[in-house]
């Protein structure tokens, strides 16, 4: 783990401030451009201090959230199959999404209308479809399911130091356990980058700090997200169970219950051991202070989360291990993405509210755009400060 940066301030085109999946990306965008550029971590190469550790995500494009999403999520998607190509690894595997609920739910009203009005694949299912399908799944009758075939789990550590390597192999300066305590104008239009005992300048700054957010653009961004705690979990399967929930028969899936609990999980992807990844995204949040310990879950939570989905999937046991991750909430559970008002030259990406890691192929792209070229290819006015949004993260 390279800490060194060079006693002699040196220049670069660009600085970016945080190596989770969206500085990553937005390193590797920015270095294979040709330009001098420095990425700044102030953790290892895969710290757990953020929101872009642990080994798998989902990716889907029929998208319950809304089609406002689903331009960033084609280019991400493209991207995904870029950087697989380019690492010569296993970042992305098609596994089919299942999402699950009432018919009038959010999630499969959503993800319906989404992969209708935006041509994405996809199937409806009644109850007994499901259930011959995906044979873990014991829905009720009156549920149905979107499922998107060409949904994916992504291998999300492989991810993040794909992007790294490849920018390295591109000429980016990568340095890790140095943290950055000030970032100001300096003359001729350039930015000053600091540390303690150490300082660059650069023509641009890239601010992918996640919940950090607030300690570089106070004024602007910092107010609008909270940085929460959220537990997720790897339960243990009974033994009958465990080839019913192995990836190649199993999706990522989604799942909305009549009470408004939206839960993800995760396949069985390793051959011997492990268990299935699930966890809430809509309960189970509670605010944190960043650096502080993350308490574990506690039995409480992780029994909540069991008998939510007991019924569902009937070969999960109760037992099972938990860590706590963060969620950096806005209060509309969208994204800021854009160039900064109060400091020239900086462009950010924060809060992700628990969503956004699919994203960060377009989401990098654009952040390399906006940096260098001043304007992004993709319209991304949905994700701009200005927009009408609550403040505040809504109670769970």
């Amino acid at each position: 783990m390279d800490t060194t940066i060079p006693a002699v301030a040196p220049t670069y085109d660009a600085v970016v401030v945080g190596l989770g999946i969206m500085g990553a990306s937005a390193l590797w965008q920015l270095s294979r451009r040709g330009l001098r550029v420095l990425g700044v971590e102030a953790g290892g190469p895969l710290h757990e201090l953020g929101s872009s550790h642990g080994q798998t995500r989902i990716f889907r494009r029929a998208y319950w959230e809304g089609d406002q999403y689903v331009p960033l999520l084609n280019r991400s998607y493209a991207g995904w199959m870029e950087l697989g190509e380019a690492a010569q690894d296993s970042i992305a595997v098609t596994t089919g999404g299942l999402f699950v609920g009432p018919p009038a739910s959010k999630l499969v009203h959503g993800s319906r209308e989404t992969a209708t009005r935006c041509a994405i694949a996809h199937e409806y299912l009644d109850a007994g479809e499901i259930s011959r399908r995906f044979p873990a799944f014991h829905v009720r009758d009156d549920a149905v399911a979107v499922y998107e075939p060409d949904a994916m789990m992504l291998f999300s550590d492989r991810a993040r130091l794909g992007y790294l390597s490849q920018a390295t192999a591109a000429g980016a300066h990568l340095v890790h356990g140095r943290a950055v305590r000030a970032l100001h104008p300096a003359a001729g239009g350039t930015l000053t980058v600091a540390g303690d005992g150490w300082q660059v300048s650069c023509g641009a700054v890239v601010l992918a700090v996640g919940g950090w957010i607030g300690e570089f653009l106070p004024g602007e961004i910092g107010p609008l997200v909270t940085p929460m705690r959220i537990p997720v979990y790897e339960f243990d399967l009974a033994e009958s169970s465990q080839r019913d929930h192995l990836l190649g028969r199993f999706p990522v899936f989604l799942f909305e219950n009549s009470a408004g609990a939206l839960i993800y999980g995760l396949p069985r992807w390793r051959a011997v051991g492990g268990g299935l990844k699930i966890g809430f995204h809509n309960r189970q949040l509670s605010p944190l202070e960043l650096g502080e310990d993350r308490r574990p879950p506690s039995d409480a939570e992780r029994l909540e989360l069991w008998r939510t989905i007991k019924d569902l999937l009937p070969g999960v046991r109760s037992t099972g291990r938990g860590k706590s991750c963060v969620y950096t909430m806005s209060g509309d559970e969208s994204f800021y993405i854009g160039r900064s008002q109060e400091i020239a030259g900086v462009v950010y990406v924060s809060a992700c509210s628990g969503h956004g890691f699919k994203f960060a192929p377009g989401i990098g792209e654009v952040l390399a755009q906006l940096a260098i070229d001043g304007r992004s290819a993709l319209d991304i006015s949905a994700f701009g400060p200005q927009r009408a949004a609550p403040t505040g993260v809504r109670q769970r």
